[in-house]
């Protein structure tokens, strides 16, 4: 049989018993706030690149979306937005496998840099953009094939376009960079630049004019920044880029702008002609405008109507005198 506790020993064992609760009656408030620091880790996708290196990258290539969306305005001759979406590291596989095919699949070189990039073009966005440059209205399409030659072609000046200003934004962590276009591809299951499963960075782009809405990805594989993350880290090239004071470069802003030249042009009245009528002019006829003699014209500054005014003679030259200030809401008042 089991011996029988006496009552000393029993007490005894009570006794420890409480000085057991108290001591975890002591702690308890400590260990209830130790939180666990718990993060997940995928061993089939190491991160090759750290978060503070991600966001410099994405600094980086915000600043090239606000330099190429006015390259990109000025080379359409229209209004167009970019915006930079996300910039995340993932797989080359995973990659291809979220691309549409055929696209634009450009192998870029990233002189002195070791190994190739990979910059892609929606076919939603290429061919408005082939269309807008031939004189078409750049309406987005709704089917997609290959581009031919000719559209390559075109395409080729939009490419060049996208590396210069690329360069300008990389040239302040590779100062002798050169990215130069190596390969254009319609598949992008063709060329294979690393393995299916190297780490890579992807930046997208957002790209939109008119009813015209695309992106624009560019593949970055990490063994190719591996010599430079030590770069992209750093703060250093950051301090530089950075805004100055409100009116620090005012005076030089302004000379710039004093020789900056702006188109000007008279608007003096229109009218009709059948193709008749302009068939049969010659030499000495007079075509009537429609509107009278004493009317005022109107005066355009960079396409936009600024000043009416009465058109003269200054010595040898025709000329217009200005006579009324126009506002942006149309009012006129006299100019001065």
């Amino acid at each position: 049989m089991a011996d029988i506790l006496s009552q000393e020993e029993i007490d005894a064992l009570l006794s420890t018993v409480s000085t057991d609760d108290e001591m975890s009656d002591d702690t308890v408030e400590q260990l209830d706030f130790v939180p666990k620091k718990i993060s997940v880790y995928d061993f089939r996708r190491p991160d090759r690149v750290s978060k503070e290196q991600l966001r410099s990258i994405r600094n980086l290539h915000d600043k090239f979306a606000r330099n190429f969306s006015s390259t990109l305005s000025n080379y359409l001759r229209t209004i167009t937005d970019i915006t930079l979406t996300s910039v995340d590291q993932m797989t080359y596989g995973e990659f291809l496998m979220s691309l549409p095919d055929p696209t634009s699949f450009n192998i870029i070189s990233m002189i002195p840099m070791e190994g190739n990039t990979v910059l892609e073009i929606n076919p939603s966005l290429v061919f408005p953009i082939v269309d807008k440059l031939l004189g078409g209205t750049g309406k987005p399409l709704f089917n997609t094939r290959e581009l031919t030659t000719l559209e390559q072609h075109i395409m080729d000046g939009i490419l060049s376009l996208i590396l210069k200003d690329l360069e300008e934004v990389w040239r302040q962590i590779i100062p002798n960079i050169r990215m130069k276009k190596e390969l254009s591809e319609n598949s992008p299951h063709i060329i294979q630049i690393v393995s299916q499963n190297e780490v890579v960075i992807l930046v997208v782009f957002e790209v939109k004019f008119g009813e015209v809405l695309g992106m624009m990805n560019l593949c970055i594989p990490a063994i190719v920044l591996e010599p430079v993350l030590g770069k992209i880290s750093s703060t250093d090239w950051l301090i530089g880029s950075k805004k100055g004071a409100v009116g620090d470069n005012e005076h030089e802003i302004l000379g710039i702008l004093n020789d900056t030249e702006i188109s000007t042009n008279v608007y003096m009245g229109h009218s009709k002609l059948s193709i008749e009528d302009i068939l049969e002019l010659s030499k000495g006829d007079l075509i009537m405008f429609k509107v009278k003699s004493e009317k005022p014209c109107e005066i355009f500054l960079n396409n936009k109507k600024k000043f009416m005014g009465t058109v003269g003679t200054l010595g040898v030259k025709k000329a217009v005198k200005i006579t009324e200030f126009l506002t942006e809401n149309n009012d006129e008042n006299t100019a001065e």
